[in-house]
């Protein structure tokens, strides 16, 4: 039976449901909660439909076949879900699922294991599930599968939009919680520096003073009494400066708290949702910041 575009669109966009309906069914036994799973906002997960719908084209010719259509199955949803992975990495530098402390994974991408699963899957699909959808799609009128397409393909090119906008504004948030942990870091750096040579100035002084001492120890009285009252005095300088320095600093530091702050606080459309959907999202560059925000939605119960 031959499918024209229309109906293996609707057909994508059934198994691309579908699939997001498996992943949070699998979510749900895994964490005892709903979690929006997939790249989408919406009800799908693309990489289902291409994957499923790839396997049914590219294997009817050995659909007869068990083994080969197995075998044909894990390579074809193993090379689609490597292809996915890379490109998503790629293109916003972030791994968004990563197998690499599973067992014979290929570069994190693709877990073979899981690849099995799916060559069974597929197999049952191909062999029982999709002849029904396949004579279902055929039997709807084309102007009713157009209208659907027409529908669907509106939504899902509307909801790439919003989930690529927002994944580049969690991108510029990770980049701005990067940037104010990294003054929060110069500003210890710099107290640990200014303790540090406080601490070695008012050890030279007092060295210089005992030495003092010492070396004068049969000298006037006037000259020790003058000497104590210089280090004094410079002590004193010591202590204005560095009340003045810790002033700044302190300044400083509640400035960058106050941004890091209301970088966290952002009302922000997805960011929730995305890092929900992929509890192994790992940035390239701002790793400490995705930790940093998930640890503020869970701490806040917003995940």
């Amino acid at each position: 039976m031959t499918l024209n575009l229309q109906q293996m669109m609707l057909l994508f966009f059934l198994y691309a449901f579908l699939g997001w309906g498996c992943e949070v069914a699998f979510a749900a036994c895994k964490e005892g909660r709903f979690v929006n799973r997939g790249f989408l906002n919406g009800p799908v997960c693309p990489i289902y439909g291409f994957g499923v719908v790839g396997v049914v084209l590219a294997l009817r010719p050995v659909q007869d076949s068990l083994p080969l259509l197995y075998l044909g199955s894990v390579l074809l949803t193993s090379a689609i879900e490597f292809v996915t992975g890379w490109a998503l990495e790629k293109l916003f530098h972030a791994r968004w699922w990563d197998y690499s402390n599973m067992p014979l994974n290929i570069m994190g991408y693709v877990c073979v294991l899981f690849s099995m699963v799916w060559g069974v899957a597929c197999m049952a699909i191909v062999k029982w599930v999709h002849p029904v959808f396949e004579r279902s799609v055929v039997l709807m009128p084309n102007a009713l599968c157009v209208a659907l397409d027409a529908l669907f393909g509106a939504v899902f090119v509307l909801d790439l939009c919003a989930t690529v906008s927002a994944v580049r504004r969690l991108s510029d948030r990770l980049v701005k919680l990067t940037e104010a942990a990294g003054e929060l870091h110069a500003i210890s750096d710099e107290i640990g520096q200014h303790i540090s040579d406080t601490t070695l100035s008012v050890r030279e002084k007092v060295m210089e003073g005992s030495e003092a001492v010492q070396e004068r120890r049969e000298a006037a009285k006037l000259q020790l009494e003058a000497r104590q009252a210089a280090i004094e005095r410079w002590l004193a300088q010591q202590r204005e400066a560095a009340n003045a320095r810790t002033e700044a600093i302190r300044v400083r530091f509640e400035g960058v708290r106050q941004r890091l702050n209301q970088v966290l606080e952002e009302k922000a459309f997805g960011h929730r949702r995305l890092l929900n959907a992929f509890p192994n999202l790992r940035s390239h560059s701002h790793q400490e910041a995705v930790d940093a925000l998930r640890a503020f939605y869970e701490k806040h119960r917003v995940l």
